[in-house]
């Protein structure tokens, strides 16, 4: 029958995807897309339910036929908003912080201050002058990623992986990057001062122009520790 036709397309197009999305956001991320993919799961049952409340016939009796919408229009109408949902949940939880990571995404000059990235990646990600100020970025993974005038201010980079980026005129203030990993770019940071570095992987020939560096000094806020003291400086 037709209103077996309204659900089988509905399941096909809207029941999947919906569910899928759910299970992975986070409970505190994007209630406004958690309630899209909810409305994506109710809309088979009111789509017939609208459709069975159409034109009466002459004896007064509701026609199923009459109202019913073909199913090429079922079928359009369920796909079109599965598919609008799907083209803007990617872009809504990658700005969120959400359920998916930022590998090869441009997020240029978008604020990602304090929030919680940990174990993100970020892999290839242009990021020129995002700022990153106070967020935890605990273990994410920056490989190759373009952080041209990037701010981690105060960041929590503790295990993250920052090889072969570009980071001329980044700023690692007061950042914590114990145990974290960079390459010989940490050379075109503008700001080093108060950065804890104890335990940090640096190339070999990088580590004496990094301790010549005059901004290389001072104790980082958060964990007490003297900045020359943590890069082994002498």
């Amino acid at each position: 029958t037709s209103r077996d036709l309204i659900v089988a397309l509905s399941q096909q197009y809207c029941y999947l995807l919906p569910a899928l999305l759910l299970s992975a956001i986070q409970p505190s991320d994007i209630k406004m897309i958690k309630s899209a993919a909810l409305f994506l799961l109710a809309l088979p049952s009111f789509v017939v339910s609208f459709s069975v409340g159409g034109p009466t016939n002459h004896d007064g009796v509701v026609s199923r036929e009459a109202s019913m919408p073909s199913s090429s229009r079922v079928s359009s109408m369920i796909a079109g908003a599965c598919i609008a949902f799907a083209a803007a949940a990617p872009a809504a939880l990658a700005v969120s912080g959400g359920g998916l990571d930022y590998a090869n995404l441009d997020i240029s000059g978008q604020d990602f201050s304090k929030g919680s990235y940990k174990g993100k990646d970020f892999t290839q990600v242009i990021a020129k002058a995002t700022s990153f100020q106070g967020s935890n970025l605990q273990g994410c993974r920056f490989y190759k990623a373009y952080l041209v005038k990037a701010d981690f201010t105060g960041a929590d980079l503790r295990g993250a992986a920052l090889e072969d980026t570009s980071m001329d005129e980044a700023s690692l203030r007061n950042a914590v990057a114990s145990g974290a990993y960079f390459s010989s770019s940490i050379l075109d940071v503008k700001d080093l001062e108060n950065a804890d570095f104890s335990d940090a992987q640096f190339p070999m020939k990088t580590i004496p122009l990094l301790c010549d560096r005059e901004d290389l000094k001072g104790v980082n806020p958060v964990t007490g520790v003297d900045t020359r003291d943590s890069a082994m400086c002498p």
